[in-house]
């Protein structure tokens, strides 16, 4: 059932997986922040990126589109438990 609701959810989006998230974006370099993934996830990364990207999308570039679409999706979300877990300064003001 799960797996269901993704699928659909994707179709929604109206665009191709290739369309959405191997594609160039607005970086014109990779940071100078690094980011750890295990070796497993690196591995896919990479394959994605240059099998299916065509060998047209660095990793970087890849890596951005799937986190914004990401914080996109679930950002309501993100702020409900940011807000439960911080407690605000004015709050007793």
């Amino acid at each position: 059932m799960e797996k269901n609701n993704k699928t659909t959810t994707a179709k929604k989006i109206g665009k191709t997986y290739s369309s959405k998230f191997l594609k160039r974006n607005a970086m014109k370099k990779r940071g100078d922040k690094f980011i750890y993934v295990c070796p497993e996830y690196h591995q896919r990364l990479i394959r994605m990126s240059k099998v299916v990207g065509k060998g047209e999308i660095p990793l970087y570039a890849y890596l951005h589109n799937i986190l914004k679409h990401h914080f996109e999706l679930f950002s309501e979300e993100i702020i409900t438990e940011y807000n439960k877990s911080n407690k605000s300064i004015f709050k007793n003001i």
